[in-house]
């Protein structure tokens, strides 16, 4: 890891450990928003650019991490939300291409029900990752979901910093299983962006 592991990580690990009993099952429709030159399935939901790039949630070149909203409009935020970090114009991250996207999945834990976690999630939200990123450490949000990853779980229901109401879902791919599913809904039309009818 390129970062400086978060001081507290073994905490977290250790807590997920003793807690993955209390991962569920997901099974959902969800969405994600991308800019146009990773429009194909797959790469939709590699989960490479986080992991070249990092998240709140992943640290770079760790896991593929797949984040996903619990609604379009929460996907869009969350999309936006960088040029809004850096005051940069809304425009210059558009064109966007709204995804829907099926998913099964066995072992997703809820940070949301998790009121007894060694840290509070609203703690984890406040803080500015890409502040702790900037110099050289990894984030609180980051070092749990690395633990989350590490301990073998599939993925982290988590709340939405730019919406409110929002909640969005992290899943790495490479813990799913065969028993799992993760696909774009009407992938095919995918194809025929930007091409004539």
């Amino acid at each position: 890891m390129s970062l400086k592991p978060h001081s507290r990580y073994t905490i977290y690990e250790d807590w997920f450990r003793k807690e993955a009993r209390r991962a569920g099952r997901l099974e959902a429709e969800l969405y994600r928003v991308a800019g146009p030159r990773h429009t194909t399935a797959d790469e939709m939901l590699a989960g490479v650019g986080a992991f070249r790039a990092g998240g709140r949630w992943n640290p770079p070149d760790v896991m593929n991490a797949v984040y996903l909203s619990r609604s379009p409009e929460t996907a869009m935020h969350e999309s936006n939300e960088h040029y809004r970090h850096y005051r940069l114009p809304l425009s210059d991250g558009m064109p966007k291409v709204v995804i829907a996207v099926r998913v099964v999945a066995g072992a997703v834990f809820d940070m949301t029900a998790a009121a007894d976690f060694p840290d509070p999630v609203a703690n984890l939200m406040a803080e500015d990752w890409r502040a702790v990123m900037a110099r050289g450490e990894e984030a609180t949000a980051q070092a749990v979901g690395r633990a989350v990853f590490a301990v073998g779980l599939q993925g982290i229901l988590v709340p939405s910093k730019p919406d409110a109401n929002g909640m969005n879902v992290l899943l790495f791919p490479e813990r799913l299983t065969k028993k799992c599913l993760l696909e774009v809904l009407n992938a095919d039309l995918l194809e025929k962006l930007g091409k004539p009818a």
